[in-house]
């Protein structure tokens, strides 16, 4: 089983990935987006999901999660210094695909996001199949992150692909 699947990938390259396992597998995605709330959201195409892989102030990650339809979940409340806060972590399902996205900062630079398997449902483990299927044909294969068309693209004309914004320059992914 695989641990972590890590990419980059732009909005456009991430919608067409999601479109083609949308095609093949029935899931839907699950999204907190307001840790004052424990609103969880619940989207049937990654193109209902605003501002996927953009970053912005304040907001370090998103988490989606891909579920079987008809999955409950809550946030879990917990006690923070600046009041009662919700988070929903992959705890909270018995099974699902986790994709913690990052994608396009402020700054212009490119982060890199990963996928992984919560759990062992069947469904959850056909699903994640499934989209590394996906993504191992229509991503190219880059000192072992996949990078999207549209990101790759971008690498080739400078833009930064990194782990992390604070990361030294030798640290960017590098073609060859």
């Amino acid at each position: 089983m695989r641990r972590n699947t890590y990419f980059y990938a732009t909005p456009a390259d991430f919608h067409s990935l999601m479109d083609l396992v949308e095609a093949e597998e029935t899931f839907v995605y699950l999204s907190h987006f307001d840790i004052q709330s424990p609103e969880v959201r619940v989207y049937h195409q990654a193109r209902e999901i605003p501002d996927v892989l953009r970053l912005f102030s304040g907001h370090f990650v998103h988490d989606l999660f891909l579920v079987s339809p008809g999955t409950e979940v809550q946030a879990a409340a917990h006690e923070h210094f600046t009041g009662k806060r919700y988070s929903l972590r992959p705890r909270e399902l018995s099974s699902a695909v986790v994709m913690q996205l990052f994608g396009e900062h402020p700054d212009g630079t490119l982060l890199r996001s990963q996928f992984f398997l919560h759990g062992s449902a069947l469904e959850a483990r056909k699903l994640e199949a499934t989209l590394f299927r996906h993504m191992r044909r229509t991503f190219r294969n880059v000192e072992g992150s996949k990078v999207g068309a549209e990101a790759f693209a971008q690498l080739l004309t400078g833009r930064r692909l990194t782990f992390d914004t604070k990361a030294p320059a030798e640290a960017d992914l590098r073609i060859g």
